[in-house]
């Protein structure tokens, strides 16, 4: 199932109803995010920038109120030193996955983990 009808199972899904130079603007443009896309952008909206008019308004029209995580395609380590960094400089979650070019699950991840012998490893 997709767009309207259900929610959209993966990047995969999109890039074969929307086409693979959509899938790969989005991942440029917004990888590592989740993103609830609008049902209506406003020509100003991020997507409508990002992709252009036409580009965008097909993804909302296909993903329109859907939540999506947009994957970064790039491998990378992210130390809890280079979040800590990030953070003392004033930034968010959101704002230190964007400069990392990672998930923000994946900074929660990591700047919670703990090296505190007396704490169980969940990591699998």
């Amino acid at each position: 199932m997709s767009g309207k009808i259900g929610l959209p199972l993966s990047m995969v899904e999109l890039a074969e109803t929307l086409g693979l130079q959509i899938a790969l603007s989005l991942i440029q443009n917004f990888g590592g995010q989740d993103i609830k896309w609008p049902v209506r952008p406003r020509p100003d909206h991020p997507v409508i920038k990002a992709l252009g008019e036409r580009d965008g308004l097909a993804v909302c029209e296909y993903l329109g109120g859907s939540p999506l995580y947009i994957p970064h395609g790039r491998p990378g380590r992210v130390s809890a030193a280079r979040i800590a960094a990030l953070e003392a400089a004033g930034l968010d979650r959101a704002g230190i996955a964007r400069a990392l070019g990672v998930s923000a699950r994946h900074v929660r991840r990591v700047a919670n983990r703990s090296d505190d012998p007396r704490q169980y490893n969940m990591d699998i």
